[in-house]
């Protein structure tokens, strides 16, 4: 049973106050916290061993819980997999692990160098699957703090936070840890260990985010669908989707190099048109014109300084021009056309706005 003895909405959650309870807490030693439901209403986080975000206004009393009993069992895949990862990265290469931390869809480890690469980590994921069919058993048992204090078999020295009896996590014959979180019963139940990624942080340590269980079987599946779609898409097999993504990039590359030159040549027919339709107002002469944003940035180079050229696009446009303060000149029309933002200098100024051609020739 739990019992609630406040709730309160801060922000835009419902936190409950209780007496006492038996969930994981959310961040402790890494790892996720439990969800499942107090009474009928879903609790979404358990912030500490007296605080609770749930999903809705509680009133006070005496509750029943649930746990989620399948999100258990995945965060024991995943902590496992990280005892088993950071005992043969120890075992095997004599890297610590100095962080550790689980979110919702992927696990973090931080090992204590920064001079691993694609090699090192093909190696210790070969290695760690390997072990995962091995089928260790994974053993548990509460010890004093003094008993503790006698095993010589941590990986890691036991925090001098930790008051009182122990509970010591042991891979069979590969690791020994103080450790509260949530762990399965043999590695074998880890199925399928996968590293998605690593990078350098700190200066001198890397960290690997990786998957494991049923997340990594179906980070599989999802990139197999991938890897099938682009074999349609390209009509290829798989060892040929990175040359014919290269082949596709680099005709992209001379396809928009070409687009690029058919619009200058355009725009430069365009130009002497768009100059003999200009308008002449106290003896200034303005080009207002409406198209792609390529081809306003185009027009802009081409069309001489002595004209003040307004080029809009769909959200935004330039003005352009040596004849005028080109920053006044918008400044005056955001006076008068509310949608318009932006700024600029003396020759050039940008804005942001969506506007016609008509709604700017009006105010000139």
């Amino acid at each position: 049973m739990i019992k609630v003895v406040s709730c309160s909405k801060e922000k835009d959650n419902w936190i409950i106050e209780v007496e006492s309870h038996n969930l994981y807490i959310d961040g402790k030693g890494g790892q996720i916290g439990d969800r499942g439901f107090i009474g009928e209403t879903r609790f979404l986080t358990v912030l500490d061993d007296k605080k609770i975000v749930v999903q809705g206004e509680m009133s006070l009393g005496e509750y029943t819980y649930s746990i989620d009993k399948d999100r258990v069992f995945d965060i024991g895949v995943q902590h496992t997999a990280q005892h088993l990862f950071s005992a043969i990265a120890y075992n095997d290469y004599s890297l610590n692990t100095v962080g550790f931390r689980m979110t919702e869809t992927y696990t973090t480890v931080d090992l204590d160098s920064k001079d691993l690469d694609e090699n090192f980590v093909d190696e210790l994921e070969r290695k760690i699957n390997k072990s995962i069919g091995e089928g260790k058993d994974i053993l548990e048992k509460i010890v004093t703090r003094d008993e503790a204090n006698s095993i010589d078999t941590f990986r890691k020295k036991i925090s001098d936070k930790v008051i009182g009896d122990v509970r010591v996590i042991s891979i069979d014959n590969l690791d020994t840890s103080a450790c509260a979180g949530y762990h399965v019963k043999n590695i074998s139940e880890i199925r399928l260990f996968k590293i998605i990624n690593f990078e350098k942080i700190k200066g001198n340590y890397t960290r690997f985010y990786f998957l494991a269980g049923d997340r990594a079987i179906n980070d599989f599946v999802s990139k197999n669908k991938t890897i099938k779609e682009l074999n349609r898409i390209f009509s290829c097999r798989d060892n040929e989707i990175l040359s014919m993504i290269d082949k596709f990039n680099s005709e992209r590359k001379e396809n928009e190099s070409k687009a690029r030159d058919l619009s200058v040549k355009y725009c430069e027919l365009l130009a002497p048109k768009l100059i003999n339709e200009s308008i002449e107002k106290d003896e200034k002469k303005y080009i207002v014109y409406k198209d792609e944003k390529h081809i306003i940035e185009n027009l802009s180079k081409i069309i001489p300084d002595d004209y003040i050229f307004i080029g809009v696009w769909e959200d935004g446009g330039v003005i352009s021009s040596k004849s005028i303060h080109c920053g006044e000149l918008l400044k005056e029309f955001s006076k008068t056309i509310n949608n318009i933002k932006g700024g600029g200098k003396a020759e050039r100024a940008n804005f942001k706005g969506n506007l016609s051609v008509a709604e700017i020739t009006n105010i000139l």
